[in-house]
């Protein structure tokens, strides 16, 4: 270890510098990534109901004084400054500041008790004359004493959530979970003291020209990417134009227990996404080893560009081409040929029948994307030295062990981290099913994000609350397979994707 202030080289436990006399701070820690997820939890607490209504919802009727939290209080300066404190909580933490980040959090939580018993929440009971929403104010103390319109009302799941999280918060401070999985790397430590790289204010001068050029990216990143996420907030209302109204977790009560086309379009994109994961990339290793076969390199390349082209083609264009190859009429290629080979007596509709339709998306995406993805298998066949496979000729080995013992295990790890890359977007599956699906087949070809389309603008009755709540489930499930990939992708190959 070296002092910051002399560069001089210090004993393992000194504490002050014996030929500067500076005092020796000690080095910093691991992200406290377990006070920054007691953070997430109190944010994820301020949208769930501080109180609730006991009364049953029938015919999807929601009361307008069913549920109350921060997204109806009467003064919604608290609810933000509830959020600022949790932001500056997390900075701290993320600055290696964790014992101030604390503060943030118990101010926070202050906020949060002042707004639940010192403030009004509002009620939108209809309209005035001129047009303005008509409301009605009440506190939470009184809500869960005296009730409202004869209903009992209890504590909210938000409160034992906030709690929860204020704990997660503090503890995780004192809890250095990442020393679990630190490695050692054999370097000596004071090779690792840098004070750039100890000190965040130096780090943020000494890079500052840097950061300069990065801020209007920054400010873009900001205004279309991450300002309208506040817009999952109106998963917990009742989406009515100009006067939505918050009902808690209703719409994620009904989804997950009553919603049977939600869950027929989740196990669709699960099937459609994995079973397509699956076929691309065993295509692409298979024509990948095929292409490294080929000797005459012209021939090589050309086979290479046509491989490639129709992953350059959009969605709309590809389904009209196999949408003439497939036609039932009799210019369709496919089922002219079956009928007069006598495969079968009558065409087959292949894009509108249920027996026929996954095979087909599988077999169009595989046209599609089999060929761009034999890119990085083909960069690492290139990188087999060909040393090994004269040393194996050499001992007997014909073509086929050549494969099976030095072609195979050199492209494995390439296979395993494709395979994992990809799996952390099977939720991102709307364009090809969006172009291809039809009411026909709709049992087998739905899949959330076009289950959100039909639900948001096909249909009369357009439930923008519901369908934000549904959007807002996917984002979870697909956070949770990037962070899952994410762990396994470190384990594989040394490092992360995010």
């Amino acid at each position: 270890m070296q002092c910051k202030s002399c560069n001089s080289e210090l004993p393992k436990n000194a504490k002050i510098c014996p030929k500067c006399g500076a005092q020796v701070s000690k080095p910093a820690g691991n992200l406290k990534v377990i006070s920054i997820f007691g953070f997430v939890i109190m944010l994820i607490a301020s949208m769930l109901p501080f109180v609730q209504s006991g009364e049953e919802v029938l015919d999807g009727y929601v009361p307008k004084a069913f549920a109350f939290s921060f997204m109806n209080i009467s003064v919604p300066v608290m609810w933000y400054l509830f959020i600022l404190l949790l932001v500056v909580g997390v900075l701290l933490v993320v600055a290696k500041k964790e014992i101030f980040s604390i503060c943030a959090s118990v101010a926070a939580m202050i906020v949060w008790v002042i707004s639940y018993f010192g403030f009004t929440y509002e009620i939108v009971v209809g309209k005035t004359t001129g047009g303005g929403l008509r409301k009605e104010y009440t506190t939470l103390m009184d809500i869960l004493n005296n009730g409202y319109d004869g209903n009992a009302y209890h504590i909210g799941v938000g409160v034992y959530v906030m709690v929860i999280g204020l704990i997660v918060a503090i503890a995780g401070v004192f809890i250095d979970v990442l020393k679990h999985f630190k490695k050692d790397l054999g370097v000596d430590s004071k090779y690792l003291s840098n004070s750039i790289n100890q000190s965040l204010g130096l780090k943020l001068y000494y890079y500052r020209g840097f950061y300069l050029m990065y801020l209007p990216v920054l400010i873009m990143i900001l205004i279309f990417n991450y300002w309208p996420m506040l817009g999952c907030r109106y998963a917990f209302t009742r989406y009515v134009i100009g006067n939505p109204y918050y009902i808690g977790l209703y719409h994620f009560q009904t989804m997950l227990t009553n919603d049977t086309f939600f869950w027929r379009a989740f196990r669709n994109t699960l099937i459609l996404s994995i079973v397509k994961l699956i076929l691309n990339t065993g295509f692409a290793v298979i024509i990948s080893l095929l292409l490294n076969e080929i000797v005459n390199m012209p021939f090589k390349k050309t086979v290479q560009t046509i491989v490639y082209l129709p992953h350059f083609m959009s969605w709309v264009v590809i389904f009209s081409v196999f949408r003439m190859i497939l036609s039932v009429n009799s210019s369709g290629v496919i089922n002219g040929f079956l009928i007069n080979v006598g495969l079968i007596d009558s065409p087959i509709s292949f894009l509108a029948d249920t027996r026929y339709w996954r095979g087909t998306f599988y077999v169009m995406n595989l046209w599609k994307d089999t060929g761009w993805g034999t890119v990085l298998f083909l960069a690492t066949l290139s990188g087999i030295s060909p040393d090994l496979y004269e040393a194996a000729q050499i001992d007997g080995a014909n073509r086929f062990k050549r494969l099976i013992y030095i072609t195979l295990p050199a492209l494995a790890n390439t296979i395993i981290t494709v395979f994992i890359l990809n799996l952390a977007k099977v939720m991102n599956l709307f364009e090809s099913v969006f172009v291809t699906k039809s009411s026909a087949v709709d049992s087998v070809a739905s899949v959330l994000q076009t289950y959100v389309y039909d639900k948001t603008f096909a249909g009369g009755n357009s439930d923008y609350g519901y369908t934000t709540a549904v959007g807002l489930f996917k984002s979870f499930v697909g956070m949770i397979l990037v962070l899952g990939c994410n762990y396994a992708s470190k384990k594989v190959r040394g490092r992360g994707i995010v």
